[in-house]
């Protein structure tokens, strides 16, 4: 199933598969993004399978609001900095979870722009994993027509958005030590001055 991005049944297929446990891709503001149900650990270990990824390599989270993350999240005075400067935006942050998430036992998150996968998370009322739709080791994938040759018979829906333009993947920062894991488009210097408002 391939529905288009502006369709208005869209949203709530893509929330029916996640709530069956199910794969879907879809279009963020960056690279096209593969979710499943963040609290769901079966429905992760789907993703891992189909990336051919190492298990012990964390996916990332997008969440529709700082309430959501806060309830999945321990959000620490600069995380809640970052996340009032940058989200949401191109910055995912990791934090400790807490236990009772089932997310894992830390988290890198974000609020993300993309109208569609905005509505999507708000939509689900829970994390879902953005970890970028191609498998493991390989280039973010931006053209709808890679997609399908990759995923087609792998993921159980994708959201069609059309070829994306090609954007540097979100800044990663680890909250905890303070460091920059991935450099994207928001740096060091972007992320120093909001610690110190």
């Amino acid at each position: 199933m391939m529905p288009k991005e502006n369709d208005p049944n869209a949203v709530r297929e893509a929330v029916l598969c996640l709530k069956r446990g199910g794969v879907v891709i879809y279009p963020t503001e960056t690279a096209y993004g593969m979710g499943v149900d963040a609290t769901n650990a079966r429905a992760r270990r789907k993703i891992y399978r189909i990336k051919r990824r190492f298990a012990w390599k964390k996916l990332s989270l997008i969440v529709a609001s700082n309430a959501m993350a806060s309830r999945y999240i321990r959000l620490d005075s600069a995380a809640k900095k970052l996340m009032r400067s940058f989200m949401p935006g191109p910055l995912t942050i990791i934090c400790d979870a807490k236990r009772s998430g089932n997310i894992g036992k830390d988290v890198a998150f974000r609020i993300p722009r993309q109208k569609f996968a905005l509505r999507m998370v708000r939509a689900f009322g829970k994390p879902v994993t953005a970890t970028s739709a191609n498998l493991s080791g390989k280039s973010p994938v931006y053209e709808m027509n890679k997609i399908k040759r990759i995923f087609l018979n792998k993921a159980d829906l994708i959201v069609d958005g059309g070829n994306l333009p090609r954007r540097a993947v979100s800044t990663i920062y680890d909250v905890r030590r303070g460091r920059i894991l991935r450099k994207g488009p928001i740096s060091r210097k972007d992320i120093a001055r909001a610690l110190e408002r």
